[in-house]
């Protein structure tokens, strides 16, 4: 079985009632997301992320037990809070965030900790940008990747970009750059790839190309209820999507690289993950995988709630 270890935050998400009158709090964060929708699905997940003692990281902790969640490289931190984040949403599903995240837990997962890791028993090594956000963040997650590149694992970078979470915008682009050079699989919504075609001074199209050229073997770009564009140096398609009315698009992305990760690995018997990531069959049996679960999610208020098991779908 590939194991996939998921780097980054573990946070509350604040989720309105129905009648919008009321917050509570559920279990979120991206990299946790993954960890727990590959779980859910029968695969063996690992997280890898600083989790405060208080008490909201507590109830973190044991969520992500509950879900199967591997905690052997989840590091407990006193003396930090729990990042907490206030989730709007709109009548079509999409969100909007204020994040109250200040040397919280999740950031001061460093390096003694990476180093620690069981790297040969990883097959997959998940991140997304919020380990991007400052420069200590920055460099750890530089470390993180040394070590999965050194040890052969294969490596997916979902750039999901929060921009409330940067400090200082103008090093944004060149942080993700430079992660991108090192990934294998690389996702992206319609919107963060044309931000960042914009940011390198060119369009859509040939910011697509630049990344395949960089050596990235897959990009993956999804575009809300449009099909979905898959590119690779041998084939490029656009994969349709199910048709849903979305009531909380919360945890859908994550919800679908965890999935179409989980499809690959079940799919890899004679060749390499990075191999099927060429395989078009093998890709396009895995997209509409993801999509399914991505839209099974949306479907569902909060996170790791609204992840499906294999037999939801």
């Amino acid at each position: 079985m590939y194991s996939l270890l998921s780097y980054g935050e573990v946070l509350v998400d604040f989720l309105p009632s129905d009648n919008g009158e009321h917050y509570y709090p559920m279990a979120g964060g991206a990299p946790a997301n993954v960890a727990v929708a590959y779980a859910k699905l029968g695969g063996d997940s690992y997280f890898a992320g600083g989790i405060s003692n208080d008490n909201f990281g507590e109830m973190l902790y044991q969520e992500l037990t509950k879900n199967n969640v591997g905690s052997e490289y989840v590091y407990r931190v006193e003396q930090a809070n729990t990042a907490l984040v206030l989730v709007s949403l709109a009548p079509d599903g999409e969100r909007s965030f204020n994040f109250y995240r200040h040397n919280t837990a999740d950031t001061l997962y460093g390096q003694s900790q990476i180093a620690a890791i069981n790297w040969q028993g990883i097959s997959i090594f998940h991140y997304c940008s919020n380990t991007l956000t400052n420069k200590t963040m920055n460099d750890n997650t530089a470390f993180a990747l040394k070590y999965a590149n050194k040890n052969n694992v294969l490596v997916s970078f979902d750039v999901n970009i929060r921009q409330q979470l940067w400090s200082d915008l103008s090093v944004l682009a060149g942080r993700i750059d430079e992660c991108i050079k090192v990934s294998d699989l690389v996702k992206l919504s319609k919107e963060e790839a044309e931000y960042l075609a914009k940011q390198a001074g060119t369009n859509y199209h040939d910011y697509i190309k630049q990344l395949i050229a960089v050596g990235v073997t897959l990009v993956i770009v999804t575009d809300g209820a449009k099909a979905i564009h898959v590119t690779s140096s041998r084939y490029a398609v656009f994969l349709g999507v199910p048709t849903i009315k979305a009531i909380d698009t919360t945890a859908a992305g994550d919800s679908f690289v965890a999935s179409f990760l989980f499809s690959l690995s079940q799919q890899t018997h004679d060749s390499t993950l990075r191999g099927s990531l060429e395989e078009q069959y093998k890709v396009t049996e895995a997209i509409n995988f993801a999509a399914k679960c991505g839209a099974y999610t949306c479907q569902r208020k909060g996170a790791f709630a609204a992840l499906p098991y294999i037999n939801d779908i």
